[in-house]
């Protein structure tokens, strides 16, 4: 399973390349229009090189003139450039994207980090591998709260989700959430632009659907262990029953919440039914669990 903040760190070889190529077709054609700017560069260089000499061998005299020589050099390489408009720092590398400084995020609003518009193909890569693909137009903006006339119980569901998802939601230090509602509401809606956010905010998250979880790899099952996000659509009682479902699922469930790492799990069912027809192992959890409703 790949991660935003793998995929950009694995992007970081490819940018520092192409800074360098930048930096070096720059510094090519200001010194083909300005040879006399290339040979006193050159000779800067030079200088700077005879100077380092002149100190290991403690030789103040000569390590004075070259200082001399090198202001003198510079202040004529600073008319040049300032009389014929060239870029101060033509020769030194610049960030591609000049938002992030190619760090790959930038602060929000509130002073979150997320992810740069200039790694939306990481982004959309790392949706793909996240069990997110199916999902490309489903975005928070376009998430309703007045959707069937509920905006208050809505906009409070998804606040809570948001502040879930953050860690901000503090009930005795709950990892295990119940997001229920009816059907038609808009819960896998919520559930997968919330699952994106995290993911843009730098955090490792994963979606699947409860009935999946028998069909997902050994090192996709691994990955959800470990990740700080992952989301459980479509939960009910009788799927933990079929298989190995509920077996996979008892097994992520106590790996994550001993470790405080947050799972909703977004069911059409109340609480109640779920604790009551679920798989024994799992009901048990669910009796703890954070309430999203």
């Amino acid at each position: 399973m790949k991660t935003i903040k793998g995929l950009i760190a694995a992007g970081l070889a490819e940018t520092e390349a192409a800074r360098r190529i930048t930096r070096d077709e720059n510094m090519r054609r200001v010194y083909s229009d300005f040879p006399e700017l290339k040979d006193i560069d050159g000779k800067i260089i030079d200088i700077r090189k005879n100077r380092l000499i002149a100190a290991i061998d403690h030789d103040e005299r000569l390590a004075k003139r070259y200082d001399i020589e090198e202001e003198s050099l510079i202040a004529q390489r600073e008319l040049i450039i300032s009389d014929n408009c060239i870029d101060p720092e033509f020769d030194m590398e610049k960030p591609i994207c000049t938002k992030c400084g190619d760090t790959g995020f930038v602060k929000g609003k509130d002073g979150t980090p997320k992810v740069c518009s200039c790694k939306q193909s990481e982004l959309e890569e790392c949706y793909e591998s996240c069990g997110l693909g199916d999902y490309t137009s489903f975005t928070m903006k376009n998430y309703r709260d007045d959707y069937l006339g509920e905006s208050e119980k809505r906009a409070g569901i998804k606040k809570k989700m948001l502040r879930v998802m953050l860690g901000m939601e503090d009930e005795g230090g709950k990892a295990l959430w119940i997001y229920s509602g009816a059907p038609q509401t808009g819960k896998t809606y919520l559930a997968v632009c919330i699952a994106k956010l995290a993911i843009s905010l730098g955090k490792s998250a994963y979606y699947t659907k409860c009935e999946n979880l028998a069909t997902l790899e050994n090192d996709t099952i691994e990955d959800i262990k470990r990740i700080d996000f992952l989301i459980i659509d479509d939960f009910a009682d009788d799927v933990t029953l079929h298989g190995d479902i509920g077996s996979v699922l008892n097994n992520v469930l106590e790996i994550r919440t001993a470790a405080g790492l947050c799972t909703i799990l977004v069911s059409a069912l109340p609480l109640t039914d779920l604790i009551g027809g679920c798989d024994m192992r799992v009901s048990g959890k669910l009796g703890r669990a954070g309430k999203i409703s």
